[in-house]
């Protein structure tokens, strides 16, 4: 078993590491790389970023999960000072897997000359190995150093390698079958051709012209499935990859096993299949899809960084970014900052200062700095359309847990709800934070306390493969619509029937309302209170006092889909005053619904007893609970019906 000897040097402030491939012979002169052991011989070597140091390539990969990891680790032979080599442990096996396919920029050649291969690297910086990984103090402070200047490291670069890992071969043929759960197996070097190819007919202006039926003129089912393949890639779920694959004015390549590609290229060929899907409509995307979205959402990080006008604001970054993972869930706020230091130049973007990178805070801590970063500098309240009862304990109520939202679709309606009169009235929201506290004060308007509470279908961030199909979502949604129905038509003994709706209209109009959330079907671009999908409960209603058995609502019917993403997950609320909504599954009777002025969606509260931690016996104190809708109440009508009362948020 190989004893692993190498130490890294302390860093100088402001100073990187820079590693160097060598190419070591065999006895017969024969270039090895890596060696016949596995190993891989290199230099490491010391250089001050604003020195400059000599040109570099900075990779941008992903680590991996623990399945990928070496077991035992390949070998890194690193030249110490005096020529001798020490061994450095290579774990991951897509940085391992890159490693082998890079070349050294001089590779010796059988008469003893030197010749320059295109697919060169020279001096290189990658993460895993420049940096000090291990776990002890000095490391820790060394990793902090170093992730501060990390944009810097990136944008010094002479450019950046985007390695997607190794390349998977396995024919396909168009009579075969395209299961999703068989993308991994697409051969995604046949995705990199395909790019180029398209590329490279739209700089010849080759392609067809944009029509409905064009898109298979350019890609036939096996391209798409390789491009879908492309895709799934573990590359695009790390948070990290957006601030080092989005450097402005450094040249980007896309490296999977022996293919390059220039990031242009996959680009251009991104936005031509984006054309012509659009074409196509939203009912009408093609399975599988070629489309990567996330190569389109680079580009349009890239050109806001070059540009350093604003355009984006964090709390957009953070929700845009928010499926992403991350090591730390710290990572998930760190990996952002550097971004929108540039989105908003050097002037504006020192404001992004407050939020330090320091891996000895505790994520709550850091959580809180982000709140009241965005806070602060937009004076709006709609980061609180994040903040759920059921999220990560250690946070105060009042601060998203930005590792991964609860809630997405409120923020979305902020463009068509005025609850708060913001947009009808050009209120903006009262507030003011208490840091030493750690308190958020917000003023506005009790409108109503919830007194009944429907369950949620199905758990928030329950997901998974079998989301969408039938024999899954059936048998559960089926008893729930039933049993929602009764708690809507609640009368036990004779005929049920239809009654008016406190905020208009009836009751079974209200339902629908906030099954939807008030929005038609479809995730175009969105539209309230037009077409909004019609569920028939009080027909199960009359069904069930009746002792008839109830007609089965179908999950095939249109807007289950719509639905199953926006409200499954949330209780369903019945107020005193008869108002009905939907919100945060941890309701409970005694809530309150309050409209906050200035803030487009109503929020629920919940009251501290003061003999409860947090409470207070001068005055209450409140939990968020999240936000919510109801009909009757999302377009400023309790605004001037009251008088706005301050809610002190812990």
């Amino acid at each position: 078993m190989t004893e692993f000897t190498y130490k890294h040097a302390p860093l100088e402030q402001g100073h990187i590491r820079l590693l160097r491939l060598e190419w070591p012979c065999s006895e017969k002169l024969q270039p090895d790389h890596p060696a016949p052991d596995g190993s891989i011989a290199a230099t490491l070597t010391h250089h001050d970023l604003s020195g400059p140091p000599p040109p570099y390539t900075a990779l941008s990969y992903t680590w991996g999960d623990e399945k990928e990891r070496l077991r035992p680790p390949q070998t890194l032979n690193i030249a110490s000072p005096d020529s001798t080599p020490e061994t450095f442990p290579i774990h991951q096996s897509n940085l391992y897997a890159f490693l082998r396919q890079a070349r050294p920029d001089l590779v010796p050649s059988h008469n003893g000359a030197t010749s320059r291969r295109a697919a060169n690297v020279g001096y290189i910086w990658i993460d895993a190995i420049c940096i000090n990984q291990a776990d002890e103090e000095i490391a820790k402070k060394e990793k902090t150093a170093q992730l501060k200047i990390m944009s810097q490291i990136y944008a010094s670069a002479s450019r950046i390698i985007i390695w997607l890992g190794p390349v998977r071969e396995h024919k396909l043929t168009l009579d075969a079958p395209f299961p999703e759960n068989l993308w991994p197996a697409y051969p995604t070097g046949h995705a990199m051709d395909t790019y180029q190819r398209v590329a490279v007919a739209w700089a010849n202006s080759q392609l067809p012209d944009i029509s409905p039926t064009s898109l298979l003129k350019i890609v036939n089912q096996v391209d798409c499935a390789c491009l879908e393949a492309v895709t799934r890639l573990s590359y695009w779920k790390r948070s990290w990859i957006y601030q080092e694959a989005s450097t402005p004015n450094v040249p980007r390549e896309f490296w999977m096993g022996g293919h390059a590609l220039w990031f242009e290229a996959l680009e251009v060929a991104n936005g031509v299949f984006h054309s012509h899907m659009l074409e196509l409509g939203l009912n009408k995307i093609p399975s599988p899809s070629p489309l990567n979205v996330d190569i389109a959402y680079l580009q349009e990080l890239t050109l806001l960084r070059q540009h350093g006008k604003g355009g984006l604001s964090l709390l957009d970054l953070m929700v845009k970014t928010n499926s992403l993972d991350a090591r730390w869930p710290v990572d998930k706020v760190y990996a952002m900052m550097n971004i929108a230091r540039d989105i908003y130049g050097e002037k504006d973007g020192d404001i992004f200062n407050s939020v330090r990178v320091d891996y000895e805070l505790p994520t709550e801590d850091v959580y809180m700095d982000v709140a009241t970063l965005i806070i602060e500098t937009t004076k709006e309240l709609d980061v609180l359309l994040f903040c759920s009862a059921g999220q990560y304990k250690g946070l105060k109520s009042w601060v998203p847990n930005f590792y991964r939202f609860v809630y997405s679709v409120p923020y979305r309606t902020t463009e068509v709800y005025d609850a708060g009169g913001g947009k009808s009235s050009g209120k903006k929201p009262r507030f003011s934070l208490n840091k030493v506290a750690q308190t958020l004060s917000v003023w506005g308007v009790k409108v109503d306390v919830v007194v009944g509470i429907y369950p949620s279908m199905r758990r928030p961030l329950q997901w998974g493969d079998y989301t969408s199909k039938t024999e899954f979502w059936q048998p559960i949604f089926g008893p729930w619509i039933r049993s929602l129905a009764r708690f809507v038509f609640p009368q036990p003994d004779g005929d049920v029937v239809e009654e008016a709706y406190v905020g208009g209209g009836t009751l079974s109009e209200a339902v629908d309302s906030a099954l939807s959330w008030g929005m038609a079907p479809g995730y175009g671009t969105l539209k309230r209170d037009v077409d909004v999908p019609h569920w028939p409960l009080l027909e199960q209603a009359q069904a069930s006092a009746s002792e008839r058995e109830p007609e089965e609502i179908s999950v095939e019917r249109q807007g289950f889909q719509d639905f199953l993403m926006q409200t499954s997950a949330m209780a369903f609320f019945r107020a005193s005053r008869g108002y009905l909504g939907v919100g945060d599954e941890k309701m409970a009777a005694g809530d309150v619904v309050v409209v906050v002025p200035g803030l487009a969606v109503p929020l629920v509260l919940r009251a501290i007893p003061s003999y409860e931690a947090g409470g207070s016996a001068d005055g209450a104190r409140w939990r968020l609970v999240g936000p919510c809708y109801a009909k009757g109440i999302m377009d400023g009508e309790w605004l001037g019906k009251r008088e706005e009362q301050e809610f002190i948020l812990i």
